[in-house]
């Protein structure tokens, strides 16, 4: 600030280039500017809260999925347990059968057997 002169700009001043006048910083100008502030802070804020409103929900969502989705695998688990046992079963009887039809001398039929027994075997290993 120049003393003699009372100019702020003398060298760089309050508004950063010489020969420039300063502004008048009015009161209703500082509010308004305060005001424009904190407008602008607020809507941040409230963009701020309505995406972590938004991230709640979509966490909610795929927590529900989630559940939905380990029911649906234990139900799977239980199902293909289930099969597999239906499968010994049924490999049980096909080698009973295939005793039988030695005695018998069918070997024709027995071929057939010891195919679908090796058909079996692979469904459930």
């Amino acid at each position: 600030m120049n003393r003699a002169t009372g100019d702020p700009c003398v060298s760089g001043g309050m508004w950063g280039h010489r020969g420039s006048r300063p502004r008048t910083q009015t009161p209703g100008r500082i509010v308004a500017l305060q005001e424009l502030k904190m407008t602008s802070s607020m809507a941040s804020y409230e963009q701020l809260v309505r995406q972590v409103e938004a991230l709640k929900a979509e966490n909610t969502h795929l927590r529900q999925e989630l559940r939905d989705n380990s029911s649906h695998l234990s139900k799977l688990e239980t199902e293909t347990s289930g099969m597999k046992e239906v499968l010994k079963h049924l490999q049980g009887k096909l080698e009973q059968e295939a005793r039988v039809l030695v005695s018998s001398g069918q070997t024709e039929v027995l071929e057939q057997l010891k195919a679908l027994q090796t058909d079996i075997s692979s469904l459930y290993n």
